[in-house]
């Protein structure tokens, strides 16, 4: 029999191995972008992270690491001090995150509480904090300790579904659906017309694929799905979904409003989901 011309069976064995080797760095890539577009965390060659890259497939997986620096607080000194733990857990995801999101929620709140388009626009801009943002952080963060303090509270009698171990789990599962659903947003209202903005958001609104979105939110559903398990607890499954889609909804609503999904929206949609899925999992715990 001949062989193929120009190519030898060593050719073909190098091609098939090289094959993982080349998916292992795609996802290595993939995680590495997600790390540095959710987190100030240090990431080796951050400034050369290929600008087509949005890692937004590694979102959900990388939000549920942003959700464990809280959680770890929580299963520390929840028993004893569940409203301090909280508010440490709190603090520890605004760290890791840079508060990136916390501020994205602030800018998009002046923006929308501004009396004229030209005064929103100012208000997108301007790296102070407005009256109506500074509302919007301390509500957002009393929320978000104030549901992490009451799941902290609440005892099932067993080492494994106690109350503190429940909050961590919940926090986890909140950081990892918040944090995977502007990429299913933008793939969602995308699709329905909506525009993209401009900026860094405007530039992820457009470049984030479906099949990153269901990476993303496959990620996000499986947290929630080992920690429903882990917990005995349905409701962190249903508090997650049913979180997500108030996410959505805010996030298609805003869409409309600004005209666009920029960064400071995609930080609002993030802080929204969060307390959202927080309350979600209280109410269905």
């Amino acid at each position: 029999m001949k062989e193929n011309a120009g190519v030898t069976p060593g050719a073909s064995v190098d091609r098939l191995a090289r094959r993982p080797r080349a998916v292992i760095r795609d996802i290595a890539a993939e995680l590495l972008a997600a790390v540095a577009f959710l987190t100030r965390l240090p990431v080796p060659g951050r400034a050369a992270i290929d600008a087509r890259r949005t890692g937004a497939s590694g979102f959900g997986l990388v939000g549920a690491a942003v959700g464990t620096a809280g959680a770890l607080a929580l299963v520390a000194v929840g028993d004893r001090a569940p409203l301090a733990a909280a508010a440490l857990a709190i603090g520890a995801i605004a760290v890791v995150s840079g508060a990136l999101h916390l501020d994205g929620l602030a800018d998009t709140i002046d923006a929308l509480a501004a009396p004229t388009p030209g005064a929103a626009a100012r208000a997108r801009k301007d790296p102070a904090v407005g009256p109506a943002g500074a509302v919007a952080i301390a509500l957002v963060l009393f929320v978000d300790v104030a549901l992490l303090a009451t799941l902290s509270g609440r005892g099932f009698g067993s080492a494994v579904t106690d109350g503190p171990v429940l909050a961590a789990l919940a926090c986890i599962v909140a950081a990892a659906g918040s944090r995977a659903l502007p990429t299913l947003a933008v793939v969602v209202w995308r699709g329905r017309g909506a525009p993209t903005g401009a900026g860094l958001g405007g530039w992820f609104a457009r470049s984030a694929s479906r099949l990153s979105a269901a990476v993303a939110v496959g990620a996000a559903l499986a947290v929630a799905v080992a920690a429903s398990a882990l917990a005995r607890e349905p409701g962190l499954i249903l508090g997650g979904a049913a979180g997500s889609i108030v996410g959505l909804v805010f996030a298609g609503w805003l869409a409309r409003v600004r005209r666009g999904l920029d960064g400071d929206g995609l930080g609002a949609i993030v802080e929204v989901g969060f307390a959202a899925i927080l309350l979600s999992v209280v109410l269905a715990s």
